[in-house]
């Protein structure tokens, strides 16, 4: 499940060399703060659907490599612009209802705008955001594991803000900065802080468009799900089980089966999948080849595998993974 870093940035990073973003112009995503309770016949406490905004804010799925979904409203009353409500919240994480859900963030990392010029967002971080990664140990930057999976923190960081702040199309792009204080102006970033493979020092990140190949897809979903099978992660593979149809769920019990069924898988192909009309189902096309336990290969093709959307990402059932892997 861990590719490299440097594929991962490769998908939705472009190189460019920006100018200092100086001029501080008037964010385009500020709405007005509803009228008075004098002139729409509304208290403070009320609200209806003029007063707030669906939003999707993205966060890492489990410790997999894509980006999952969590619906939130926001208040339009509020004086913050909506893009700096976005930015804030994904700091901040996922509420607990989004348990799969993590946040890609270090502890102390702070917002200190977010400027709209035409299509891109100008958003500058403190410098907090460069730091430790939470759980790395103190001496992580001896560690070439947490050296990569620092770079991959912040580029998934990175493209949660772009998702998050394109999803209704309103915006096209985020140039990221960092800054030291409130009052000084943002820095730009070079690549090596996403990809430790890139030492030219003169290589910055540039501006960022959406790329949904980091996006818990049900195409996506279902590859996870298989790959995790194949390499035999089964830590990866439980998260994706449909908690509300039963079935085994923990990760150790998971475990335990796969390897006292014994099948192996040894290749598949997937189609792109269709969602229903409603948003709550998705039907992916599976083509595969499997080992039972006793060396006997078995080839399927065409099988329609039904995933189900649960807290607002793709999940599958586990009888629809038993009924892949036992064959009559």
């Amino acid at each position: 499940m861990k590719t490299g870093i440097c594929i991962l940035t490769a998908l939705f990073l472009c190189l460019a060399v920006f100018p200092d973003f100086t001029i501080r112009t008037t964010d385009m995503l500020t709405v007005q703060k509803s009228q008075s309770p004098q002139t729409d016949g509304k208290t403070e406490t009320e609200k209806d659907d003029s007063d707030q905004k669906d939003a999707v804010l993205y966060f890492r799925f489990g410790e997999t490599d894509y980006l999952g979904a969590a619906r939130t409203k926001i208040d339009l009353r509020q004086e913050e612009t909506v893009a700096t409500t976005i930015v804030r919240r994904l700091i901040e994480g996922p509420g607990i209802r989004y348990d799969r859900l993590h946040g890609l963030f270090p502890e102390g990392t702070k917002l200190i705008s977010a400027v709209s010029d035409g299509s891109t967002v100008f958003v500058t971080l403190n410098r907090a955001f460069l730091d430790r990664p939470d759980g790395a140990p103190f001496n992580w930057e001896d560690s070439e594991f947490w050296q990569t999976e620092a770079a991959r923190r912040r580029t998934m960081a990175m493209q949660s803000i772009v998702l998050s702040l394109t999803e209704n199309a309103e915006s096209q792009r985020v140039q990221l900065y960092v800054a030291d204080a409130d009052d000084e102006i943002g820095q730009r970033l070079q690549m090596a802080w996403f990809d430790p493979a890139v030492t030219d020092p003169q290589i910055y990140l540039g501006a960022c468009g959406r790329d949904e190949r980091i996006c818990l897809s049900a195409h996506n979903a279902m590859q996870a799900v298989m790959t995790a099978w194949k390499q035999h992660d089964w830590a990866s593979l439980s998260i994706f089980l449909n908690r509300r149809s039963g079935g085994i769920l923990d990760e150790e019990a998971v475990g335990e089966k796969m390897e006292t069924l014994g099948i192996e898988l040894l290749d598949y192909t997937l189609s792109e999948g269709v969602v229903s009309l409603d948003g709550s189902r998705a039907t992916i096309v599976l083509d595969g080849t499997i080992q039972s336990s006793v060396g006997e290969v078995l080839n399927f093709s065409r099988e329609s595998c039904l995933l189900i959307r649960e807290d607002d990402n793709w999940t599958i059932e586990s009888t629809t993974l038993d009924r892949i892997m036992v064959r009559d």
